[in-house]
């Protein structure tokens, strides 16, 4: 039986034993172990692990943070590899460092690797803003997650300097131990840390508050087990010269684990911006179980196994496209149920646009994969090409989405220089776009003049090159407006996440003559800070202006505003069956307790056929109208909300 049948079995034996836990639990271990697990991660290894701090939120950010700086190393030598490719000259002077450009191999290496790091950062940390939401708000060990993120660039840092020192210095068989440095740094240092944020992300979705586990969760998990199994068959296929082992390895490392943090983080990015659940969960399955059994398109390499292997990699590839247009399809409808939010937001913007692209791009990869899975090679360099334009465009965009969207949750602030952001969305889409096609087309100049038959034929195609060059550099200006975002996002002076919902018609409130109350002022966006005139009526001159109400009234006894969706098909949907909010109440508080909990709104939601979320979105729907902040909702604080929205949404509609 051929090496990578046994070595695909035990993986895939790995990820169902894995996903059968996951939904089983693991009984009476679960305690014990969890507090082995907490041991390790809050006190393992003793000292370092002190000096990262265990805020909520804290270790997410750190995550993101080298994501984004390892994603503007990425766009940068990106475009430097793309302009090599134009004049192979340019960066000659470079050379006396120790990097040969002879044939810009070495940049493409570096570049792969800037790349698959801020890939790695960025989504993981997008996945675990989403896996904390649905626990307690935080990672089981925030510090420890801090701490993996701070080891994993100093481990990479490590092997990118490699090649300098070792040119500085005479070591003999310097190639070898070069090559084992970098195996060790990469696979076995990398799988360790990452073992040890499986363990954080265990603990932590075992402390969530429902039984339903998210997609993202899935996608999050299952990468990380593949990621590790397949960093440790990449070591030890190499020590003992397993071709069909290292093959194997770098498909799951180079296919399966960027897609499925990929979908990670369009699956939490896209239906918390629309507010509403992902639109189909057959295709949600198809997406999650196909993407672990077949062969992705990209990055592929030549199979060397025989006809048996080819053939069924070839059939394993074709199908391979169902699980990436499944989701592709699944999360743009998710996204065309609430189209006005999506392109409000950057972040979803972004997501949605990559969900959009990532068919085309998967298209041309199975064609120029399959024509390098199988050692023709007649396509010349279209396969890398596609390769890097999927990993510039898709791959840049689903990082912009995390900056955008993910990163202000976890910072608890609000997007900073929103306008910014979207512009970064559209130079990536463009430049990442008109790149990957002007190089196709000079790619496939030079395949037709080398294949026309004629002699001393030249093909010229420095013009399509330049070109790419020029457009290229459009999405590494983007991802310079997004690190002047994220920048401006986390700083202190930046309005809170809380503090969106600050705004008012009115920057005073007129008490005329008659009896009101503390609730119809609320009710009409009346905070501490608004100024009240008593007796007197003045007539409004201009339109309305924009006030800042205090944080602590938002913070205490407001919601957000504007109104959830949700909350407002609500207050319609009682005025339309003419139900007091007292009725209502009762309804759904089936013990009689006086509160009622998520789970509980959730099925009344349904029941009226209002909005049938998923468990993890209601916390945001919970903390709306939880006026106490005690996680349920009783009857003065729903009465609170619905006749807030009365009077301040639907009595002005009908006006």
């Amino acid at each position: 039986m051929e090496t990578v049948f046994i070595t695909a079995g035990l993986l895939l034996a790995t990820l169902i034993v894995v996903a059968n836990y996951m939904v089983k639990g693991i009984g009476g271990m679960a305690k014990p172990l969890r507090q082995v697990g907490l041991f390790l991660l809050n006190k393992a290894p003793a000292g370092l692990i002190d000096l990262f701090n265990d805020k909520a939120g804290s270790g997410t950010k750190t995550w993101m943070r080298f994501g984004m700086a390892w994603f503007f190393m990425a766009a940068l030598s990106m475009f430097l590899g793309i302009w090599h490719r134009y004049d192979p000259t340019a960066l000659n002077s470079l050379s006396s460092v120790g990097w040969s450009y002879d044939d810009g191999s070495m940049l493409t290496d570096y570049t792969a690797i800037f790349f698959s790091t801020a890939l790695n950062y960025l989504l993981i940390g997008a996945a675990l803003i989403a896996v904390s939401r649905s626990s307690n708000g935080r990672l089981a060990s925030e510090a420890s997650a801090s701490m993996v993120a701070v080891l994993l660039t100093a481990s990479t840092t490590v092997v990118l300097l490699l090649p300098a020192v070792f040119s500085l210095i005479d070591v003999s068989n310097g190639d070898e131990v070069l090559e084992t440095i970098q195996n060790i740094s990469l696979l076995l240092v990398g799988a360790m840390l990452h073992i040890a944020l499986l363990i954080n992300v265990f603990i932590t979705i075992g402390e969530r508050e429902h039984d339903d586990l998210s997609p993202t969760t899935w996608f999050l998990v299952l990468a990380l087990v593949a990621k590790i199994v397949s960093m440790f068959l990449a070591f030890f296929g190499d020590v003992v010269d397993s071709t069909q082992t290292v093959w194997l390895a770098e498909r799951v490392l180079n296919g399966w684990v960027p897609l499925a943090l990929i979908f990670a983080a369009a699956y939490h990015i896209i239906p918390f911006t629309a507010g509403k659940p992902v639109w189909s969960a057959s295709m949600q399955k198809t997406n999650l179980l196909f993407l672990f059994i077949t062969v992705p398109p990209f990055f592929l390499s030549a199979a060397d196994g025989g006809e048996l292997l080819q053939n069924i990699g070839a059939i394993l590839m074709a199908i391979g496209l169902l699980p990436l247009f499944a989701g592709s399809v699944n999360m743009v409808a998710t996204a065309a149920s609430s189209p006005e939010r999506i392109v409000k937001s950057p972040g979803a913007f972004a997501a949605t646009a990559a969900m959009m692209l990532l068919p085309i791009y998967a298209v041309g990869g199975f064609f120029t994969g399959m024509d390098t899975f199988v050692g023709m090679d007649k396509l010349g360099s279209m396969a890398h090409t596609i390769d890097t334009g999927f990993m510039s465009t898709i791959g840049g965009l689903m990082m912009l989405a995390a900056i955008f969207s993910s990163y202000p949750l976890a910072a608890q602030k609000q997007l900073a220089k929103a306008s910014n952001a979207q512009l970064a969305v559209w130079f990536t889409i463009i430049g990442g776009v008109t790149a990957t096609v002007s190089a196709l087309i000079g790619d496939f100049t030079a395949y037709a003049v080398v294949n026309s038959g004629i002699e001393d034929a030249v093909a010229s195609t420095d013009g399509f090159f330049l070109v790419s060059a020029a457009m290229f550099y459009f999405v590494t200006l983007g991802t310079i407006l997004a690190a002047l975002s994220m920048i401006h996002t986390g700083r202190p002076n930046n309005a809170a996440y809380a503090d969106l919902a600050v705004q008012s018609d009115i920057h005073s409130y007129t008490l005329v003559e008659g009896s009101t109350t503390i609730r119809t002022l609320l009710g009409r966006g009346v905070g501490i800070d608004t100024n009240l005139t008593i007796g007197e009526v003045e007539e409004d001159e201009g339109g309305s202006s924009l006030i800042r109400v205090s944080a602590q009234l938002h913070n205490d006894e407001v919601a957000e505003y504007p109104m959830p969706e949700e909350l407002v098909m609500l207050a319609q949907f009682l005025k339309q069956s003419k139900q007091s909010i007292f009725e209502f109440f009762n309804s759904i508080d089936l013990d009689g307790s006086g509160e009622v909990d998520g789970f509980e709104f959730r099925e009344a939601l349904s029941k009226a056929n209002i909005a049938d979320l998923p468990p993890w979105e209601m916390g945001r729907l919970v903390n709306a109208v939880d006026l106490d902040g005690d996680g349920r909702l009783n009857l003065p604080e729903l009465d609170i909300m619905i006749s807030k929205i009365r009077n301040e949404i639907l009595d002005s509609e009908e006006e």
